[in-house]
Parts: structure tokens; sequence; C-alpha cells
């Protein structure tokens, strides 16, 4: 066996499979499409569930490909040993009801031992306990050596997911030599140590388990086969783990060069190190395959996965953002595999680096919210209580901010303070499990069929782009409780109730765009459509209203589409198309769609772009898209093979994966995009379009809400009514006075707020001359504490400024209560900073007794209170406080 890189070995075998008749795919992306049970891609076989459960006809029978995969279960451990990642290629060779076991065991065999010249001693076998066949065809066939096989029990070789497909497997495992092993006598296959290195899975899906522990064999059997590349590459290149693997290594070694560290020097380096490496692969991927950094969902697991790498290299230190170096090796390494990964590579460090530059900032509030803990942690030590950080705080400080504990420890330490670490790890164990009753909540099999799933009819047709109006048959009814032969409205209309036809000319609800509405008819009877949804396996799907008679299946039924819905949803849908395309024009090509709806009413889109945009940059988008809607350019569908619509320049969706034969929507070649929606002919269709508003979705996402054609009718009829109301409220006659008058108005409220604000100062002057006479002495500093309704932060600021310069021996804590909103202003004289008193210090304290929190300078501070109920007690704590700074 020779040295192969990891590139190498990833073509020579799908090439090998290719040889064997099966269809090469590239990876589908790391986004699950129509699939609620994954939240991220993190094997070869689960975008293809579909075609094991025969819901989808596959491409054919014979598939290979190379998956992108990404699991997180454990990403605390990534770091913490070189076995540990989060992002891995899955090589696999699939037989959707075609080839079983003989062949899967053959050519698997054949490829390590011929192709790669793996020596055959060093290859061992596992099959399941009960699965002679399996050992028969080994030994017998292949011509395993018996002492090479191991049988194993349901646990290691039998895969299963709740109910669905499942079946015994058989591993290949590579012996790494008695220098990798445990020294036991009895060390075999199956042996915890590292000796034995399970290679490749052949799973034969033979059975169909109905969650119980029954099973049914299947008339045709499934081939489902995973081989780690990265496993294989360590095999292939006589290397311990992942992280000396060729692509792997080339990264780690960069982050070397910027950090100024060796790896294998130091056990903490080289986890920060493992960290950083395998994290940046990770989250290169994910965001090339659409993905943003957000709060929740996979958007969450990209955030975590940045923000992990971005700490680890201020743990290296490296103390500026630096994430985005690292991309340029990652595409270099894989863009053999993956050439997607260099046309998106500016986009990729762009959302990269603008996470890490947020992370950044999140890392020094933590930081300031960690020195205020410790504040108050030194200042209750005062009081005798013992100087520990809880458990909780280190845990928000963990989850919020990103600080390890080992971190917090260090920072707390430096003052002399203690975790609590168990109550720690308790909250950390309350987060892990919610977490992991969230991941059984969901359906993770993923093999869980539709109400129609039994059907074996053939998949609706779908002919509402040349038509609105079908003679259809009633395929399937249900009314939501089962299926049915028949409903009538015996006992009244019935909702809910659900259709398949064989024909549709309804559009169903799918990529953004909203179903269409409309009616179903026969003789007397009637149905409302409200929604239509499209089944995994290609059942028109139309939830109706029952208004008269019966349906039943077999029935003729006249489908008729709302036909103004369907253009107003078509003139807005096309206007999403102009739009993307303004939009790149003004702002740039990093933007890209990152989501879309298109109803009767508006379009939303969403899109990628890192700031707000102006309002000069929102009118010109505005004004493009109506000048091409004022062009009357024609809009032109065509079906293209996938390479030629590329060719031609088509925009895809970032991260969808596109079969052969792609449906472009052409706007003569200023807009040209894969869309399967409905669409104008012409853009002067559209009327004109208005951009109703422009906001922030997510980091690095923006929203635009238009409308056309009515809509904007509709709009201007409501701004009309708007002004004229406004005007009849300002006693104008006419809507064109109404600036003239605002800005009279505005006048006149302005010379208000200044009569307002004088009065406000007056009436401070005289309080201030009554907190003198009430002053209270501690040890020669005066202290005035009062509390005023009805006055704001910037009367509080006048008193306390008045009071500090006419009587440098003061301290004044004053609260005022106004629109809801109580502060607290602290101010200290010249006299009474020099003897050690610091407003910003003693406004935390004086806060703190009332729930609240701020901040400030030695001579002046500010505090929000939230709780009202304990203002007294935060005045009447004043003294004790300045006496206890006074002689700390």
């Amino acid at each position: 066996m020779q040295w192969t890189g990891l590139n190498e070995l990833r073509e020579k075998y799908l090439s090998f499979f290719e040889s064997k008749g099966h269809l090469r795919l590239g990876s589908f992306p790391l986004v699950p499409k129509d699939d609620n049970s994954l939240l991220l891609i993190n094997s070869g076989m689960a975008p293809m569930k579909k075609w094991f459960l025969g819901q989808e006809e596959p491409p054919r029978h014979r598939v290979t490909t190379c998956q992108k995969c990404i699991r997180t279960p454990d990403i605390e451990r990534v770091g913490i040993t070189a076995r540990h990642g989060t992002y891995f290629e899955m090589l696999g060779n699939f037989s959707f009801q075609d080839y079983f076991k003989r062949e899967a065991t053959a050519w698997a065999w054949e490829f390590l031992t011929k192709v790669l010249e793996i020596p055959a001693d060093l290859l061992y076998i596992s099959v399941y306990e009960e699965d002679d066949e399996a050992w028969d065809i080994w030994v017998n066939e292949v011509g395993i050596d018996p002492s090479h096989m191991i049988r194993f029990g349901k646990e290691d070789n039998f895969w299963e997911h709740g109910s669905g497909p499942c079946g015994p497997c058989s591993e290949i495992y590579f012996d790494r030599g008695p220098e990798h092993g445990c020294g036991k006598p009895d060390c075999k296959v199956g042996c915890d140590c590292d000796r034995y290195m399970e290679v490749w899975n052949l799973v034969f899906s033979q059975f169909d388990s109905d969650g119980k522990g029954n099973y049914t064999r299947l008339e045709k059997p499934n081939i489902d086969t995973g081989m780690g590349l990265e496993r294989l590459a360590c095999v292939m290149q006589g290397v311990g783990n992942l992280f000396e693997v060729d692509t792997v290594q080339a990264i780690l070694h960069h982050v070397e060069r910027i950090s100024g560290k060796t790896y294998g020097q130091d056990e903490k380096t080289d986890i920060s190190i493992r960290v950083i490496t395998d994290h940046i692969r990770s989250t290169t991927f994910m965001v090339s395959d659409g993905i943003l950094p957000s709060n929740e969902g996979r958007g969450y697991v990209l955030r975590r996965l940045l923000r992990r790498a971005a700490r680890h290299g201020r743990m290296l230190g490296i103390n500026r953002p630096f994430l985005t170096e690292l991309v340029d090796t990652v595409i270099h390494e894989n863009k053999a595999g993956y050439p997607e990964l260099e046309e998106h590579a500016d986009y990729i460090k762009k959302v990269i680096s603008t996470e890490e530059e947020r992370f950044y900032k999140t890392i020094d509030q933590g930081m300031a919210i960690l020195s205020g803990l410790i504040d108050s942690i030194e200042k209750a030590a005062l009081e005798g209580k013992k100087k520990i950080l809880s458990g909780l705080d280190a845990f928000k400080l963990n989850d919020t901010f990103g600080f390890p504990l080992d971190l917090t420890k260090e920072i707390a330490a430096e003052a002399g303070i203690l975790v609590d670490e168990e109550n720690f790890r308790i909250e950390m164990k309350k987060q892990k499990e919610k977490a992991r009753k969230d991941r059984l909540s969901r359906d993770i099999s993923g093999w869980a069929a539709d109400i129609f799933g039994e059907l074996d009819a053939a998949p609706t047709t779908f002919t509402g782009y040349d038509t609105l109006t079908e003679e259809a048959t009633v395929l399937a009814l249900s009314d939501e409780e089962g299926l049915k032969d028949a409903v009538s409205t015996d006992d009244g209309a019935k909702e809910g109730i659900l259709v398949v036809l064989d024909h549709t000319p309804f559009y169903a609800e799918m990529g953004g765009q909203v179903a269409d509405q409309g009616t179903l008819t026969s003789g007397d009877t009637s149905l409302k459509v409200l929604d239509v949804k499209k089944t995994p396996k290609g059942y028109f799907v139309h939830t109706c209203v029952l208004e008269s008679g019966m349906i039943q299946v077999g029935q003729t039924v006249t489908a008729a589409v709302n036909k103004g819905r369907r253009r107003a949803i078509a003139r807005n849908h096309t206007s999403a198309h102009l739009l993307q395309q303004a939009l790149r024009d003004v702002l740039g090509n990093h933007v890209h769609q990152a989501g879309s709806y298109e109803d009767d009413e508006r379009v939303r889109f969403d899109f990628t772009h890192f700031s707000a945009m102006t309002p000069e940059e929102i009118a010109l988008v505005e004004h493009i898209v109506n000048q091409k809607i004022f062009a009357a350019m024609d809009v032109t569908v065509r079906n293209l093979p996938l390479a030629e619509a590329k060719k031609m320049g088509a925009m895809a969706l970032f991260g969808e994966k596109y079969g052969e034969i792609v449906r472009v929507v052409d706007i003569e070649g200023y807009s040209t995009e894969f869309c399967g929606g409905t669409h104008v002919k012409n853009t002067a269709q559209l009327g004109c379009f208005k951009i109703l508003s422009e906001s922030s979705v997510a980091a690095g996402v923006r929203r635009i809400e238009g409308t056309t054609g009515m809509g904007v009718l509709r709009l201007l009829d409501e701004r009309t009514e708007m002004l004229h109301q406004v005007a009849d409220a300002l006693k104008v006659n006419n809507v064109h006075d109404l600036p003239l008058r605002a800005v009279t108005i505005a006048g006149e409220l302005k010379s208000t707020q200044r009569e307002l604000e004088a009065a406000k100062a007056a009436l401070a002057a005289n309080k201030i001359d009554g907190l003198f006479e009430n002053a209270q002495d501690v040890e020669g500093i005066k202290i005035m504490a009062a509390y005023f309704s009805g006055t704001g932060s910037d009367t509080l600021r006048s008193m306390c400024d008045k009071i500090r310069d006419k009587a440098p021996n003061t301290v004044a804590a004053l609260v005022g209560a106004s629109e809801g909103k109580i502060t607290l202003a602290v101010s200290c004289g010249k006299n009474a900073q020099e003897r050690g008193l610091k407003a910003g210090a003693l406004v935390k304290a004086i806060a703190a007794v009332a729930g609240g929190n701020g901040g400030g300078k030695p001579d002046f501070a500010m505090a929000g209170i939230k709780d009202a109920t304990k203002v007294d007690e935060a005045l009447a704590a004043v003294a004790g406080i300045v006496r206890s700074a006074l002689n700390g």
C-alpha cells in the first residue's frame, strides 16, 4: 500500500464505484431538504432517505457519493482528544432495491485490497451474530480467513433507528499494529484500545421494523455503506489521527504560523490548535452551504463553533481576528472535491469575519460583567461572606459570552475568589439534558411516512404552469384522521378535508411561494381549496372545506385556481427576481437570497448583507426595479440541463441541490435564476413596485418587504387617508400645507420644552436648599439622599452637578422617577474624592440594594433601579455604604 492523499482517495473511491455501474452524485448540502428530523446532514445516507423508502424514484438504483457531514453531540470533547471532530466526509455506495450482500462485500474487498493494495492480513471483518448468510459470503465466496472473522451482537452489528428499514451490518477493521494496542494477550477486534480501527460499515437493509421488536423481511432490500474518508486517509498515510491527515494538517500548520506555537510541545496549546483546525473546516463548509450565525438551530451551531475557535485563538495569544486567514487554506485543500468553496470565498470570509468581530465585542462585555461580579463578591466579603462566584453566574458567562470555566477560574483566582464548580456542572447538565430531550422529541429516524405514504398511484401531475383549470380524478381522501373512500356534508359543511388528485393546476407551497386557492367542483359537490402541500412521494394534498355534496375516491372534479390571486402572487414573485439583481447592482455581488416569501399582497426577500441600507440605496434599488418594469421586459421560462443553465449564468440558491434538468426563469438576461415558482410573462404586468420596509433579520441578513400592482394602489390609498387624518388633527385645510404646519408645531414644542426645563431647574434649585438642611454627617462627609417623583435623569444630573460644585465635601444620592423609569444619580465633591470616595463604585453598591446596576466616573455616576419597592431601602443604605468606603 502506498501513501495516498485525501483528495486522491476520494477520487479513487468514486471512480471505482462508477466502474461498477454507480451514478456519481456530488455531495448534498449540509442543510437537510424537506427533512425536519435532522438539524444538519450527519451521514452519507441521510439525504437519500426518500429513495430508500421508495417515496421518490432515484436517478439510478446504484449511487455513490462523498458526503459532507457535521456531527455536534460532543462539541466540548473536540480538541480534548485527537479523535473527536465535527466535520468529516463520508464515502458511500448505495443500492436502492438493486444489488445486495454479495456485490457489496466483494466490491468492498476489491477496493481495499486491489485498488488501495492494503494487505489482506491487516483487515478483519465483523458480522451480526445471527447473519450466517454474510459470514458464508465473506468466508466461502470472498475468501476471508475465518480467524479474521468476528461475530458481534445486536448492539454492535445491527443498524436500526426506531421504525422503518433496518438490518444487520458488516464492519471492516484495519490492524494498526501491536504498538498501538493495549498489550493484553486477549487484545482483538472490539477492544477499547487504538489497535483495530473500524474503517468501513456495510449495512444490509433487509427488514422493516415496526419499532416494537417485530421485523418483516423486505422484498427488495437495500445497501447503505459508509466509510469515513479521513479514517481511510489515516490508514493510507500511516498517521494516528485526522489532524495528521495531509489536508487537515495543512490547516493545523497555518494555525501554528499565526499563533507562533508549535504543535506537540504543550497539551493545552495542542487542544486549542486542534479546536481551531477542526472548527474552521466545519464553519467554512457550513457558510458555503448558506448557513448564517444565529441564536437557534443550525445557525447557533455555526455561531458556537466560530466563537469557540476565536476563544481558543485568544488562549493561544492571538489578540486579533484571524479566522478568515485560515479560510484560504481550507479552500485550497478542499477545492478539488468542492469547487463551490472557491466561488463563495469572499462571502465565506465576510460572514466569518463579521461574526468573529462581534465575538470580540461580546467577550469584552463578558469581561466587564465578570469584573462587576468580582466587585460585588469583594464587597460582600467585607460583611463576612465567602468569596465564591456562584455556579449559575459561571454558567451564564460560559453560555452567553463563551467564557470557558478555566478562564473564569483564572480571573477569579487573581482576586482570591473561588468558583462553585459543582453547581456550574449541575447547570451544564441541565442544559445538556434539555438539549437531549429536544433531540429525542424529534423523529430522529426520519423514516416516518405521511398519511398518503401507502398510495401506489403515480405522483400528481402539476399542470398549473400552463392552465388554471383542470379536469382531475380523486386519488385519495382523508378527514385528517384516516383515509376515507368518501366524505359528505350530511351533517353540515366539513373543514380539514384532504384531497389528492391525479392532475392539478394548484401550485403547492414551496420555494417561498404560497399555495394557490380556488375550488373543486363536480355537480352538486363543491369544495373550497385553502392550501396545497406536496408530499415526499409527489402527491399534491389539497386542504379543503367541503361546502356541499359528497366527494369520493375515483370521482372526476373540476379544479379551478383563483385567477386574480394567482396573478397577484406571480407579480410579487417576479418582483423578487428583479429585486435580487437590483440589490446586487447597488450593494455588490455578495448579496444572495437567504429566504423569501411571496403571497398575493406582498413580497418578503431576505438577503445577505452586513449593514443597514441607507435611504439612498433603498431608493436606488426601488428605482432600478421600476425601470425594468417600465421597460416591459419579457420573462421566459425554460427547462435546461444543469450544466447549460450554469453556463448561461443562472443564479442558484445557496446550499440547494439540483437535478440534471432545472427550470430557469430569465428576464431578458438581466435576471436569470433557477426557480420553480409562477411568474408573469412580461415585467410590465407588475404595474409598479414599492419597497415597504428594510430591516435586520439576523446577523448578516437583511429583509426587504415590498408590493406590486394593486398592492401599491392600496398603499397609496392608505397613506392618502392617513395624510387627511393628520391634516384634520392639526387643523390644516390642505394636505400640502402639512410640512409648514409641522415645522411651526415643532418650533412651538421646542420653546415649550425650554420653558419647562427652566422651570425644572428652578424647582431643582429650591429642592437643593432643602437637601443641605437635612444632610447627614458621616465622618465629615455630608450625605444627601432623597427621592423625587416626576424627575428625569437630566434634572437629577443638574441637581448633582450643583451640589458637587457648591460643596466639595458632599456625596449626593438622588433617585428620580419619570415615565415609568427609575434612575439613581450619585455625585462626589472634590474633598470627598480625595478621601477615596468614587461615585462609580458608590452607585453600583447603592443600586444593587434595589436590584439595579450602573457605573460612571469618580465625580458622577448613574444607575437604573429595577425594584421600585426597595428605593427607600437603597436610600437608607447610603450612609452605611459611604462609611464602609471611607474605612475600606
